[in-house]
């Protein structure tokens, strides 16, 4: 774990006053698909929120959640609480098994101050109601809102709140529960949004049978990599339950944990003047703000794939910088794979002229010069290089 005073000073120093986020699922989920980029992992070590790091700039990302889907979220939720989780106790009740009566159902979301140490001790409080599970208290509870679950990123310790955990029983198999207000039409989900609450889900599984461990019993027993997904029936919100397994999704979770590099390490070899405090300073001038993003981004790297738009904020940014430089990485993944070391898009297109390749350019240059033959021949209008005539 990282705690030094010298390494939170260094993280400090490298997020200045730039807007700052917390590890969370969504925010693990987005830099999953980016760890090769030094630039992000940089950020995500840090703690720099990057949806709002270009805010009043031209490169602002435009992805976030409408105002109604957070409001429809909102109401919901607030629904499946209501009169004492009257609806979540029907609609859970059935599928779990639980009593008809006597259903214990535990807010931790409420009765805690404000504050720092707020996480921590929903925490220490959700601990404490596993611990009764895994003992077979009979006065544990059968369902906890809000649960909180520790998890280590990057060799520090984070936060996850989870929307519920359920027991059939004391001692009983352990049930991860995902709340979100999308509809589920016709038995059916919208599969974007369904992948992403189930990976969401699966980070619950894994946090839950770490802590399960942790307090001595065993998870392969008690936690269940079947989760339950609560969503609106319909254009209604009328509360409807689907089930599914998650067990190949929490073994890809585990490796995406494994693989967030170590947060000191990152620091570490980060030049000692970079911060991304001036990027964020909104009184500054635009240019001098992305001149300096530009100058952290040539001195650390990045990694820029399409794909990045719809997971980093700084993804419209970092496609300018790969369109100015002509870099292949703006025609896509596939294409970049077919055009080893060729470092620009200009330069491909040289080599289908016959320009004399490089030892490393070789290989792509070989069928980029065959590609500009088969042009050449399907061109009414000439070959694309006037010194090579076809046959």
């Amino acid at each position: 774990m990282v705690s030094s005073p010298a390494f939170n000073f260094r993280l400090d120093g490298i997020r200045g006053p730039a807007p700052r986020r917390s590890p969370s699922v969504r925010v693990l989920a987005g830099f999953a698909q980016n760890t090769d980029c030094r630039l992000a992992t940089l950020g995500f070590a840090a703690g720099v929120d990057f949806d709002r790091l270009l805010k009043g700039t031209r490169f602002q990302p435009t992805f976030g959640q409408s105002p109604f889907a957070f409001g429809r979220g909102l109401s919901f939720e607030k629904m499946l609480r209501n009169d004492d989780y009257a609806l979540t106790r029907d609609l859970l009740r059935e599928p779990l098994g639980l009593p008809p009566i006597n259903m214990r159902v535990i807010n931790l979301r409420d009765g805690f101050p404000a504050g720092v140490g707020r996480m921590p001790a929903r925490a220490d409080a959700t601990d404490g109601h596993l611990r009764g599970i895994i003992r077979g208290d009979r006065s544990a509870p059968h369902l906890i809102d809000g649960a909180v679950l520790r998890g280590n990123v990057g060799g520090i310790d984070a936060f996850f709140e989870a929307d519920a955990l359920a027991a059939r029983d004391a001692g009983g198999e352990i049930r991860v529960a995902e709340v979100k207000s999308f509809p589920k039409v016709d038995d059916r989900v919208d599969p974007e949004q369904l992948g992403s609450a189930l990976d969401q889900a699966a980070v619950y599984v894994m946090l839950t049978s770490n802590t399960v461990a942790s307090l001595g019993g065993k998870p392969e027993k008690l936690v269940s990599d079947r989760v339950m997904l609560i969503t609106p029936r319909n254009v209604g919100l009328t509360p409807i339950l689907s089930e599914q397994r998650v067990s190949a999704r929490v073994t890809r979770i585990r490796r995406v944990f494994a693989a967030v590099p170590n947060a000191a390490d990152v620091a570490s070899a980060t030049p000692a003047d970079v911060s991304f405090g001036p990027v964020a300073d909104a009184k500054a001038d635009e240019q001098s703000r992305l001149d300096t993003l530009h100058d952290i981004a040539d001195r650390v790297g990045t990694a820029y794939t399409p794909g990045c738009l719809t997971t980093c904020g700084n993804a419209r940014f970092c496609r300018a910088r790969a369109v100015a430089s002509g870099s292949p990485c703006v025609s896509g993944t596939a294409a970049e794979r077919l055009l080893p070391d060729i470092l620009t898009l200009g330069r491909a297109e040289s080599l289908t002229r016959g320009a004399a390749p490089t030892a490393a350019e070789a290989p792509a240059a070989a069928l980029l010069e065959r590609a500009g033959r088969l042009i050449d021949e399907a061109t009414p209008a000439g070959p694309i290089n006037p010194a090579r005539r076809t046959a």
